[in-house]
């Protein structure tokens, strides 16, 4: 493919886009007000002040329902996801959609837990990311079908993903797990995105690296969950991506040098996880390992936003650090709904100090 001009030409306008949406994101500021809000009352107001208040309005305002708080937040993401597709130049709009397509996918995983599970589309439309070919009505038109396997059929249709549902209807008709079909999805698109690292390197060698870090954290959360149930490497190996940072070797040997889940973190040198180690020894809990991974990611974003000029890495760092302020409101706004101590909920913010 030819390109016109050189990649930073081709940027200054999607640059100066970015960084004015940039300029809306929660201040850390905020974010630590938000935290420490005594109800959910307080949350609203504080986020009244931010780049929120237009979603917040169309569904009650400050007087919103807990329920409809999730919709407005995931509108917000939905918005400014579509934004980064049309600010890209037209000669990289197809990486920007393959990137972006991580909420394409994260709505077709939500739709076949929801069909498995026989819950309705009332009662996960407010997580939808309402955008794309996988928009709400979409989702809802699927959850029409009769079953898990005729909603794979109706999703496939047209789809950029065909292939890859092709291989996830495979599976379920085999197994009958939608956990295992909705970890084949993510392992086939992180795959194929991994497949055009090149160009992205092209275009950005700071975002190939970020996008390598994802894949690299989502092997490194599957070897520590399987060392924690003693699990032979040959037993997860299928559930290995492709074009991380660390090879199939390298994670082999990381698995199967260590004698338990700390040793598999810390031996893993793209991430430091020392700290999380040890926190984990005390509590046990899985999930200090992906807030540790998930936040030392969110600091070269913030960093990538911050000093990369006329570059396509301003974009996959917007979209790596908008969907984390979300997972984090998210978080803040359930801790308050479930009265959880505020220590505990600090452990599990991700977002930029």
């Amino acid at each position: 493919m030819s390109y016109i001009g050189p990649v930073s030409s081709r940027y200054a306008y999607s640059t100066a886009r970015v960084k004015a949406m940039e300029s809306e994101l929660i201040a850390p500021a905020v974010m630590k007000n938000i935290m420490q809000a005594k109800d959910i009352g307080s949350i609203l107001s504080l986020l009244s002040q931010t780049s929120y208040k237009k979603e917040l309005e169309q569904f009650g305002g400050i007087k919103i329902s807990s329920d409809m708080i999730d919709f407005a937040l995931s509108k917000n993401l939905a918005m400014n996801v579509s934004k980064l597709i049309t600010i890209t130049p037209m000669e990289d709009k197809s990486i920007t959609r393959a990137i972006i397509g991580k909420w394409d996918i994260y709505n077709i995983e939500l739709a076949i837990e929801a069909k498995h599970s026989k819950k309705s589309f009332e009662d996960i439309a407010k997580y939808i990311i309402d955008y794309g070919p996988y928009n709400a009505n979409v989702i809802k038109e699927a959850l029409g079908e009769a079953s898990v396997e005729g909603l794979i059929s109706k999703l496939s249709i047209n789809s950029p993903y065909k292939e890859i549902l092709a291989q996830a209807l495979d599976e379920f008709r085999k197994s009958g797990d939608a956990l295992k079909v909705n970890m084949l999805i993510d392992k086939l698109y992180y795959q194929k995105l991994g497949a055009l690292m090149p160009r992205i390197r092209n275009l950005s060698p700071e975002a190939a690296t970020i996008i390598k870090l994802d894949i690299d954290m989502r092997n490194m959360l599957n070897l520590i969950r399987a060392k924690r149930y003693a699990l032979k490497f040959n037993e997860i190996s299928e559930g290995i991506i492709k074009n991380g940072s660390l090879g199939i070797e390298e994670l082999q040997a990381i698995y199967e040098n260590a004698k338990n889940e700390e040793d598999v973190a810390k031996n893993a040198k793209v991430f430091d996880l020392s700290n999380e180690a040890e926190v984990y020894k005390k509590e046990r809990r899985l999930f200090v390992f992906e807030i540790g991974m998930r936040n030392q990611i969110l600091s070269k974003g913030i960093r990538m936003l911050s000093h990369t000029l006329l570059s396509f890495g301003t974009i996959l760092a917007y979209a790596y650090i908008k969907d984390i302020e979300v997972l984090t409101l998210r978080i803040i706004i359930k801790s308050k709904q479930y009265a959880l101590p505020q220590d505990e909920v600090a452990r599990m913010i991700l977002w930029k100090e």
